[in-house]
């Protein structure tokens, strides 16, 4: 059996549109906690999730500062 050449893991190309879309159900979950629509338990969730999605977001943005661009020719 002919193995092939190990794939990198992580995908090089960091789409940051959708951290905008992934915002929307966090503040959501804690917009509908904060005005008691649902149990004041989930803000807990919805701390977390926001730690997660910054931490996220910060290594997407380092990630796409340090991606070489091809240079444009004029």
């Amino acid at each position: 059996m002919i193995r092939s050449a190990n794939r990198p893991i992580l995908d090089q190309r960091v789409n940051l549109w959708w951290y905008a879309l992934a915002l929307v159900p966090i503040v959501l979950l804690g917009w509908l906690s904060l005005i008691n629509l649902i149990p004041t338990l989930l803000m807990t969730l919805f701390l977390l999730a926001a730690v997660f999605w910054l931490a996220s977001l910060t290594m997407a943005v380092i990630a796409k500062l340090r991606t070489p661009h091809p240079e444009s020719r004029s």
